[in-house]
């Protein structure tokens, strides 16, 4: 027994200030595998991985400290090796608990998880320059992401932010853009009613998180491909090639007013750019890296009705699975019109886009099929 005591002895810290940093990594540690967990962001496998390494530490951090006679060299390598693991230990629970503070904030009540099956979310830009929180904003982009996790395939559908369509809550003929002053649910349900699809979650969005978003991901690299200046900024975008930072993007996705067609032009730009954005953002490096950058970004001037655990576990997702996803793009045809509107009244005509219904057709098919790509329409 004496001898086994004694064994256990040697292999042990030989003092206090050792034991003391020893509990306190584990306990970090701990922390550490705690929040992990409560972000639900990391496959299995990868938490598996990130507990063996820590394991490993900890058992070189007790063979350095170990034993009654200290050699210098190895008390210098146990107090560096526990320095840099308190470190990295505090650094990665700061991490990770302003990650979960940040989905708490932009995402949705409720606590589902994201059961990997394909949806649709309406991408609403709002005109709000400061307040996300403004719920009457009019909604000038809107988009619909399909997400067909099974197909790795995304959808982007954009519809014209003027065109006229009947609003849900009465009927009467409005600008699409319009509907925002009444509150995204009845941007959503006038959707739901005119193109036949169900929107399964909602994201509003202003344009400072654009800025920030595309910032947080190091910029997009997008083709213009027609020479115009922006207004009322003067920026030159050049044919070609574009690497583009957050503010340059926005200019460039507003633009219209230099265009023949417009605003069927700028819709073109605002698929282009965001379908970069998703391919930087859905790229396993860019997300692992950027997570909380890309969160923070979106932290004041996002709004979605996605639970935190759908967000996770979407992120879980693509983390776990590297392949590229295939991003398609559409949009509803219009013919320009002046009409007098519901919000505006009949005696002030405006103008319109009046959706062509063969487009309108197509756009549904496609969205359908996108989400159920073995079923006959």
């Amino acid at each position: 027994m004496e001898r086994i005591r004694r064994r256990i002895t040697d292999i042990l810290p030989g003092s206090t200030g050792a034991w003391v940093m020893v509990l306190v990594t584990i306990f970090l540690e701990l922390c550490l595998i705690f929040l992990l967990l409560a972000l639900d962001v990391l496959p299995g496998l990868y938490l598996g991985i990130a507990a063996v390494v820590m394991g490993g530490i900890d058992v070189l951090i007790l063979f350095l400290f170990s034993g009654k006679k200290k050699k210098k060299g190895k008390q210098i390598a146990a107090w560096i090796v526990s320095g840099i693991m308190l470190v990295v230990m505090g650094a990665g629970i700061f991490y990770l608990y302003n990650t979960l503070d940040t989905l708490s904030k932009i995402s949705g009540g409720g606590s589902s998880d994201y059961d990997g099956e394909p949806f649709n979310l309406l991408v609403s830009g709002i005109d709000s320059r400061e307040d996300i929180s403004d719920d009457f904003a009019r909604s000038d982009v809107n988009m619909i992401v399909t997400v067909n996790p099974q197909t790795k395939t995304i959808l982007l559908t954009s519809m014209p932010r003027d065109s006229y369509v009947p609003l849900h809550m009465n009927g009467e003929m409005d600008k699409l853009t319009h509907t925002g002053v009444y509150g995204i649910d009845e941007t959503i349900n006038t959707i739901q009613d005119w193109l036949n699809v169900k929107i399964d979650y909602y994201a509003r969005v202003d344009f400072n998180m654009f800025v920030n978003l595309v910032d947080a991901v190091g910029g997009v690299r997008v083709y213009n491909d027609q020479d115009f200046y922006s207004h009322p900024k003067g920026w030159h975008y050049t044919k070609g090639w574009h690497n583009m930072e957050g503010r340059y993007a926005l200019w460039f996705v507003r633009e219209r007013k230099s265009f023949e067609d417009k605003d069927e032009k700028r819709i073109r730009n605002q698929q282009k750019v965001v379908k970069a954005l998703i391919k930087k953002i859905t790229s396993s490096k860019t997300l692992m890296m950027n997570y909380t950058d890309i969160l923070g970004a979106v932290e004041a001037n996002m709004e979605t009705d996605m639970s935190r655990s759908e967000i996770s576990g979407l992120a879980r997702m693509q983390i776990a699975d590297m392949s590229p996803w295939t991003i398609k793009q559409q949009c509803v045809d219009g013919e320009d019109a002046e009409m007098g509107t519901w919000s505006m009244g009949p005696n002030r005509p405006l103008f319109v886009s009046i959706p062509d219904e063969e487009s309108v057709k197509k756009v549904t098919t496609t969205i359908n099929r996108t989400l159920n790509p073995g079923e006959e329409d």
